[in-house]
């Protein structure tokens, strides 16, 4: 007959334990001695006071001066030391027997100290404990290079039982781990994590846990201040199968936000972000009320279906499977409805301040939005709160683009009830009342929006044109990109992208307009600022062949305050230079066609700058007229059939706000 052998290399080397949880062989010492101390307890009625003590082992301590602080070194093993049953002849037994199941009762799945030699070089076991009226001492190191175990046995003279086991040096790769503390605080709520259904016992033995280096922590006692619970188990069901869910109360920061804890056998197995969860749940919980939550799950479901490192469950994450009839997500999610009920009285207060948050972002800064309120409350409720402008910003645009969707498909559904006459006369009419109001709203919300983006424009070309903190002016290149992006031309870019409605309404819809463009795109040319092709006569499929125009508008701009003009530069002579250029047919477009006029077309000219002392001879020597609110001037020239304004940016600026003061009064926007 033969037996199956064990290859110990192999067994650690296929132990899952991921670089990024280094404490795991910890938690397995831990619970161990935990399950050491219970099994004494249950044979010996008279003892009651179990100890687990932790001890930290850093890398050596560099040399210091007296006055200095010594750094915190790496931690680099544990010891953990319990007066628990020890390793008896039973235990030891088990100890050596791969997936052992002595503690299955406890959920022992025989393969925790795997772990041990997964994470460090060795683990060195000294246990004491009391048999046939004696007490034995049994020592041993658990190696890959220790195999077979040599164990020795000697009788000693003791008062009580206690075994270590040592946790010798990390591996790198899991000393290197960004999730080792240093501090023993941390570590100390890292166990009270992991074991809190341990510490939820009223059983639970002390736990302490010494450094050197920083103060003994008493974990009980860290748990007691930290953690709070009351009669507040609740049991519910999934497919006829029981949960329990204990809400836990954690006022310690350091814990890893609002989690759901899915237990198993008394220990963490899995936890879940529940902030993605419910909608209003985040930090401002712990801000708020000075706790975060944790539920506790706890099943023999989840017992059962453990997998054997205890590091996840054979559970499907979402669906059914033919062997599993329900799934974790589904679990989780009637958890969530219960922890929401829980949690009601302190969310409430959250979701109200979000909700008058996004009510007044809406009024004051997008009014576009403003209809969501009303059609899509649904959808606002679940935005998370305390959203950054721009991420709200993004999200409430998502919703409108669900609202389009939507009434669009309505609005198509009435019409094929319209067409086959499924529809009575009397639902029609409140239908079609309820469609056209939401209609109305939604080209309101369109509206309100283009025109808060005016607001914004004329607020940037006010700031545009002060001085800046270095004592000089923005360069004409702000100002020209604020009216019309440099370098472009109406076949680029949107009728939208523009900003010529500031000088007049009408230049937002000309046929074509070219921007900071080289006449017949040769740098050697001229370029005008600003230059519209408008009203075509006649036009035929290639743009500008054979079409003569009956307008042409150009503009000049200049940079605030500039005041250094001269006979041959300044506004006027430039832009009655490019009429002459056009009138002679010797200007061409991008497109290398001639620029088609006659006698007829007419030309309006607008020179858009600061009146300054140096530009005021020009204007009397051409015979300009002052604008009656003193801020422009204006001039025909009958020969060119041109009308030229100069247009300072105080009267673009004051003209805009009064145009458009009346739409920016209805919006409230100030």
């Amino acid at each position: 007959m033969r037996s199956f052998s064990l290859n110990l290399e192999g067994r650690v080397k296929n132990y899952s334990l991921p670089k990024d949880r280094p404490l795991i062989p910890l938690y397995e010492a831990v619970v161990n001695s935990i399950h050491a101390i219970d099994e004494r307890r249950n044979q010996d009625a008279n003892f009651s006071n179990g100890l687990i003590e932790i001890r930290v082992f850093r890398s050596q301590q560099i040399p210091i001066t007296e006055n200095e602080v010594a750094p915190l070194e790496p931690v680099v093993g544990f010891d953990v030391i319990d007066n628990g049953i020890g390793f008896n002849e039973q235990n030891m037994q088990s100890f050596f027997e791969s997936d052992s199941g002595y503690k299955s009762k406890l959920g022992g799945k025989g393969v925790g100290r795997f772990s041990w030699l997964r994470a460090f070089s060795e683990v060195k076991v000294s246990s004491v404990y009391y048999e046939n009226d004696v007490y034995l001492k049994r020592d041993f190191v658990f190696s890959l290079s220790n195999e077979p175990v040599d164990d020795t046995l000697s009788e000693v003279d003791a008062t009580d039982c206690k075994t270590s086991i040592m946790l010798d040096t990390y591996r790198h790769e899991y000393r290197k781990s960004k999730n080792l503390p240093r501090h023993i605080e941390t570590i100390a709520m890292r166990i009270v994590q992991h074991c809190l259904v341990y510490f939820l016992d009223k059983n639970c033995p002390k736990i302490i846990i010494v450094d050197d280096f920083e103060d003994t922590i008493v974990l009980n006692q860290l748990f007691e201040e930290k953690v709070k619970t009351a009669a507040n188990t609740e049991i519910f069901k999934v497919e006829d199968i029981e949960f329990t869910l204990l809400n836990v109360e954690v006022e310690d920061k350091s814990f890893p936000g609002n989690r759901l804890y899915l237990c198993a056998n008394n220990r963490l197995v899995e936890s879940r972000d529940l902030e993605p969860l419910i909608v209003d749940l985040d930090s401002q919980l712990f801000e708020q009320n000075g706790f975060l939550y944790i539920g506790v799950l706890t099943s023999e479901y989840l017992d059962e279906n453990v997998d054997m490192n205890r590091l996840s469950f054979n559970i499907p994450e979402s669906g059914e499977t033919m062997f599993d009839r329900l799934s974790l997500d589904a679990i989780v999610a009637e958890a969530q409805t219960c922890i929401e009920k829980y949690l009601a009285q302190y969310l409430a207060p959250i979701s109200e301040e979000k909700t008058k948050r996004i009510i007044e972002y809406v009024t004051n800064n997008a009014p576009q939005f403003r209809h969501l309120l009303k059609y899509m409350p649904n959808q606002i409720s679940k935005l998370k709160p305390r959203l950054s402008d721009e991420k709200l910003d993004d999200e409430l645009y998502g919703i409108r683009r669900e609202f389009d969707k939507t009434a669009r498909l309505e609005q198509r559904e009435l019409l094929d009830k319209l067409d086959k006459e499924e529809i009575p006369l009397s639902d029609y009419e409140a239908f079609f009342r309820k469609q056209i109001e939401k209609i109305s709203d939604a080209n309101s919300a369109s509206l309100a929006e283009y025109v808060t983006h005016r607001r914004v424009i004329i607020e940037l070309l006010s700031r545009g044109l002060r001085r800046q903190n270095d004592g000089k002016f923005n360069k004409e290149q702000y100002i020209h990109n604020l009216f019309y992006p440099t370098r472009a031309t109406s076949d680029d870019i949107d009728y939208e992208a523009h900003n010529l409605w500031l000088i007049d309404e009408k230049l937002s819809y000309c046929y074509f307009i070219a921007s900071d463009t080289y006449f017949d795109n040769d740098p050697k040319q001229e370029r005008t600022d600003i230059l519209i092709l408008d009203n075509p006569v006649a036009v035929s499929d290639d743009k500008n062949d054979g079409t003569v125009f009956d307008t042409i508008i150009i503009f000049e701009l200049k940079k605030p305050m500039r005041d250094d003009y001269t006979d041959r530069y300044n506004p006027i002579t430039q832009l009655y230079s490019y009429v002459r250029k056009i009138r002679s047919r010797e200007a061409r477009d991008k497109y290398h066609r001639i620029i088609n006029v006659n006698d007829s077309t007419k030309y309006y000219l607008y020179a858009i700058c600061d009146i300054t002392d140096k530009l005021l001879p020009f204007l009397d020597q051409n015979g300009f007229t002052q604008t009656p609110d003193n801020l422009g001037y204006f001039n025909f020239n009958k020969p060119y059939n041109a009308y030229f304004e100069v247009l300072s940016y105080d009267k673009i600026l004051n003209d805009a706000r009064k145009r458009n003061k009346v739409l920016f009064d209805k919006l409230g926007l100030v």
